[in-house]
């Protein structure tokens, strides 16, 4: 049995036909994009979930170096080992510096080091998690217009055919028809669901940026206490730690 799509296809021009192989480009790839960013982030959601687990059972911040690899691929994990790298660096700079005389001002540039390395982290991170949900954005919006340019081309010749023939017979109109019924028909199967899926990648790579965010914090003010209680611990404000309490 013959399908009305590809005879409405078969019967268009190559005006028509040129709309619908770049509609039909666009559909494949968008539908790439969907399938990859729902399985990445979907993917993210889960590894942040099992970090946090793991990340208020550990007793210090440097222990996040020493998880299993699979468990530092989630990007809140990825902020954490890098709070544990400032750890260990504040820590190394302290033993390298024993002649700071104001420990206070020491403590405090270290930790806005700190701050702005998690921050650029961050930004890094978040800015990956939006790879090629544009596309989808502009496919919304694209999508429509160029089954609209083909419909309107359609329509065009329906009009040329009848003017040329002076007849308004099925056979003449058909063609110009058909062109503007497909056209329109896939530019909007491929805006639909670029749009839809747009909207659910956004709301799910909001949900992950604000989880990091609130994260970054916590793990900020982790490395604070934890050095705080290594330099102040046993020690006068004054007088730098010795090299054993700095292990």
């Amino acid at each position: 049995m013959d399908t009305p799509i590809i005879e409405m296809v078969l019967q268009a021009g190559w005006v028509a036909r040129g709309i619908i192989l770049t509609l039909l480009l666009f559909s494949f790839v968008s539908w790439a994009i969907i399938f990859n960013r729902i399985f990445t982030l979907n993917r993210i959601i889960k590894g942040n979930k099992v970090f946090k687990a793991k990340f208020g059972s550990i007793t210090s911040i440097s222990d996040i170096e020493k998880m299993d690899h699979k468990a530092l691929e989630a990007p809140i994990a990825q902020l954490g080992r890098n709070g544990a790298i400032e750890y260990r660096r504040i820590v190394e700079d302290a033993r390298t510096h024993k002649g700071v005389k104001d420990w206070s001002f020491f403590l405090q540039s270290q930790f806005a080091m700190a701050s702005e390395h998690l921050e650029s982290a961050f930004l890094g991170l978040s800015a990956s998690l939006d790879r090629g949900v544009l596309f989808l954005a502009m496919m919304s919006s694209i999508a429509p217009f160029l089954g609209l340019l083909g419909t309107v081309w359609g329509i065009m010749n329906a009009f040329f055919n009848i003017g040329n023939q002076g007849s308004a017979s099925l056979p003449v109109v058909a063609p110009g028809i058909a062109e503007a019924l497909i056209t329109t028909i896939i530019g909007l199967a491929v805006a639909i669901p670029a749009l839809f899926f747009f909207n659910y990648c956004n709301h799910q790579i909001e949900r992950i940026e604000n989880e990091m965010d609130e994260y970054k914090e916590i793990i900020f003010v982790r490395l604070k206490r934890e050095i705080f209680g290594l330099f102040y611990s046993e020690q006068q404000p004054s007088r730098p730690p010795s090299p054993q309490q700095m292990l």
